[in-house]
C-alpha cells in the first residue's frame, strides 16, 4: 500500500475548473427560413470591458435590439456587448450581393480594438461589398473569387459606424485570416491564390499554390492605407492563420506544404516528403514604411500539422494548433498523438534575431481534437477549441463528450512556469450536435468564449441555450470567471484616469492616478482627427480647455486607455 500511496501523492491534482457564468445566443434568425445561419468568428475587448464580436449571418437575424438582413449569401456583422448592462449596444452589417459567377458570400475572420477604433478583417466574394459609406469592388470581376478586406468602425458609445474600408488581392481567391493592431498600425495576415495580389501600391507575386502574406495599414483617422506587404512560402500550398504584435515585432503562424518555404533570408524545410504540412512561426520587424523577416521556426513530423492561433507576452510567443502524425517535434520536445488528431500549445522564446521552442504540451483523445484560439495573461495561457473524442485529457483533467462522433467546445488553462508548463483545468460545453468554440478573450477576471452551436440545445453549466432551428448554426457568447486573473495581470490600470464633468461645456478636468507618468494629450473627433493638443500635465490634475469646440463626442488620448468626452 505504501508505494501506491506515494504514487498518489506525486500525481498532479487537477484544479477545480471555473463554472460557466453566462451564455447567450448571438444573431438569432427571425424565421426558420432555409439557409438561416450565424456564427461568431472573432472577439476582442476594450479597456472599459466592452466585448466586440464579429461573424457572419444569412437571412434576417436579431442582435440585441438591432435587426440585420443579409443582401447576398453570408454577410458580415460586427456588434458591441456591454457586460455591465448585459445587453448588446449596437450592431452593424457589411457585404454585398451575389456576383454573376456564384453566391456572394462575405466573411469576417478577425477583429481587433484600439480605443474607440474597432477593426475587422476577412474576405468578400460579392462583386461589390458595402462597409457603411465605402463600397469595395472585387478584383476578380464576375468570376468566383474573393478579395481581402480590412475595415474600421468607430465606436461612439451607443452607436458604431464604419469609418473606412480597404481591399487587397488579385483575380483569384485571396483570404485574410488574422488581424492585430498597435497604435495606428493595423496588421493583417492570410494567403493569396492570385498570381499577383496588390496591397495598395505593393504587388506580391505568388510562387506556389498559395503563398503567405502579412501586410500593414496605417490608420489615418477617416481613411486607411497600406504601408507595406510581405510574402512567404514555396512551391506548394502555404497559408497563415494567426497574427500577434508586440511593439514593432509582428509574429505570424500557419502551415506550409512546400518542400521548402522562404521567409526572407530564412528557409524552412518540411519534415515529410509526401506533401503534408508542417507548422511555421515567423517574426517580422516593422521599421515603419518597410519590414523584414527576423527569424522563422518550423515544427512537425511525418503527418499533417498546422498552427491556428498566436498570443504574445513580452518575449514569450505562444502558438496553438493540431497535429495528425504519430509524433511531432517542437525543438527538443516531442509530442505523441493519441488519436486521429491532437491539439498542441507551445511556447517560443524570442531572443531578438532568433526564436526557439521552450516547451510544448498536447491534449486530446482518440478522435479529432483541435485548438482554435489562444489568450495569455501573465503566466496564465488559455486555449479553446473543439473535441470530437469521447473523452479527452488536458493533463490531469478529463472531459467527456456530450455524444459520440460529434464535436463539443472546450476552454482550458495552462500555467507557464518558464521552461515547462502544465494544464490546470479544462471546461467543456455543448449538446447532441456539433458545437464549436472559435474565439476567446480576457477582460478582468472574465474569460469570454464565442463560436456557434448546431445542437437543439447546448449546455453551458446551468445555462441551456436553445436553437430555434436545430441543425442550423447559431452563434453564442459565453463566459466564465477565473478568480486568479487580476486587472493588473491583464495590463489594465486599477485606478484609471478620471475625466469630469462628462458631458462638459467649456472645460473639463483630468485627474491622474498616483504614479502615472505624465504625457502630452490629444483630443480627437470620432474619426481620429486631432482637434486639440495639450501639454503633459504638470501635476495630478489638468484643466482641458474646450472653448470653441462644436457639441459632439470626442476622444482623449495620452492618459492611459482612450476616454470618451461628450461636449455640449
Amino acid at each position: 500500500m505504501l508505494p501506491i500511496l506515494l504514487l498518489a501523492l506525486r500525481l498532479p491534482a487537477a484544479a477545480q475548473a471555473p463554472g460557466w457564468q453566462s451564455a447567450r445566443a448571438v444573431a438569432v434568425a427571425t424565421t426558420a427560413a432555409t439557409g438561416s445561419f450565424s456564427t461568431v468568428s472573432a472577439t476582442a475587448v476594450d479597456a472599459a470591458g466592452n466585448v466586440y464580436l464579429a461573424g457572419i449571418f444569412a437571412n434576417t437575424v436579431v442582435i440585441g435590439r438591432t435587426t440585420l438582413t443579409s443582401l447576398g449569401g453570408y454577410d458580415v456583422f460586427v456588434a458591441k456587448f456591454n457586460p455591465a448592462s448585459n445587453q448588446f449596444v449596437w450592431a452593424q452589417r457589411a457585404g454585398g450581393l451575389s456576383n454573376a459567377g456564384g453566391a456572394g458570400d462575405d466573411y469576417a475572420t478577425a477583429l481587433a480594438v484600439s480605443g474607440a477604433s474597432v477593426y475587422v478583417a476577412g474576405y468578400f466574394q460579392s462583386r461589390t461589398a458595402d462597409f457603411g459609406p465605402t463600397t469595395l469592388t472585387n478584383g476578380g470581376g464576375n468570376t468566383v473569387s474573393s478579395d481581402v478586406f480590412v475595415a474600421k468602425l468607430t465606436d461612439m458609445g451607443s452607436t458604431g459606424g464604419f469609418a473606412w474600408a480597404q481591399r487587397a488581392g488579385g483575380v483569384a481567391t485571396d483570404y485574410a485570416s488574422a488581424l492585430a493592431v498597435s497604435g495606428t498600425s493595423v496588421y493583417v495576415a492570410g494567403f493569396f491564390d492570385s498570381s499577383t495580389a496588390d496591397f495598395g501600391t505593393t504587388t506580391l507575386t505568388k510562387m506556389g499554390g498559395s503563398d503567405v502574406f502579412v501586410a500593414k495599414l496605417t490608420d489615418l483617422g477617416s481613411s486607411g492605407s497600406f504601408a507595406w506587404a510581405q510574402r512567404a512560402g514555396g512551391l506548394s500550398i502555404d497559408q497563415a492563420y494567426a497574427l500577434a504584435v508586440s511593439s514593432n515585432s509582428v509574429y505570424v503562424a500557419g502551415h506550409f506544404n512546400s518542400p521548402t518555404a522562404g521567409f526572407g533570408t530564412t528557409t524552412l524545410t518540411n519534415t515529410a516528403s509526401n506533401g503534408s504540412s508542417d507548422i511555421f512561426v515567423a517574426k517580422i520587424t516593422d521599421t515603419g514604411t518597410t519590414s523584414s523577416f527576423a527569424w522563422a521556426q518550423r515544427a512537425g513530423g511525418i503527418g499533417s500539422e498546422g498552427a491556428i492561433a498566436l498570443a504574445v507576452s513580452g518575449t514569450n510567443v505562444y502558438v496553438a494548433g493540431n497535429f495528425s502524425g504519430s509524433t511531432v517535434g517542437f525543438g527538443t520536445t516531442t509530442l505523441t498523438n493519441t488519436g486521429v488528431s491532437n491539439l498542441f500549445v507551445a511556447k517560443i522564446t524570442d531572443a531578438g534575431s532568433t526564436g526557439d521552442f521552450a516547451w510544448a504540451q498536447r491534449a486530446g483523445g482518440t478522435g479529432e481534437d483541435y485548438a482554435s484560439t489562444l489568450a495569455v495573461s501573465g503566466s496564465s495561457v488559455y486555449v479553446a477549441g473543439i473535441f470530437a473524442s469521447l473523452t479527452v485529457d488536458f493533463g490531469p483533467t478529463i472531459l467527456t463528450n456530450t455524444s459520440s462522433n460529434i464535436a463539443d467546445g472546450f476552454v482550458a488553462k495552462l500555467i507557464d512556469t518558464g521552461s515547462t508548463s502544465r494544464f490546470v483545468w479544462a471546461q467543456g460545453a455543448g449538446g447532441t450536435g456539433d458545437d464549436f468554440a472559435h474565439m476567446l478573450a480576457l477582460s478582468g477576471t472574465s474569460v469570454y468564449v464565442a463560436g456557434n452551436f448546431n445542437s437543439p440545445t447546448a449546455n453551458f453549466g446551468p445555462t441551456i441555450l436553445t436553437n430555434p432551428n436545430p441543425g442550423t448554426s447559431l452563434g453564442f457568447l459565453a463566459s466564465l470567471t477565473d478568480p486568479t486573473l487580476t486587472t493588473t495581470a491583464n495590463g489594465r490600470n486599477l485606478a484609471p484616469a478620471q475625466l469630469f464633468p462628462n458631458p462638459a461645456h467649456h472645460t473639463a478636468t483630468l485627474r491622474l492616478p498616483a504614479g502615472t507618468a505624465p504625457a502630452p494629450l490629444i483630443l480627437t473627433d470620432v474619426l481620429g482627427r486631432a482637434v486639440r493638443r495639450y501639454s503633459a500635465p504638470a501635476g495630478p490634475e489638468a484643466a482641458l480647455d474646450l472653448q470653441g469646440l462644436p457639441a459632439s463626442l470626442y476622444l482623449l488620448h495620452g492618459a492611459g486607455p482612450t476616454q470618451r468626452l461628450a461636449v455640449e
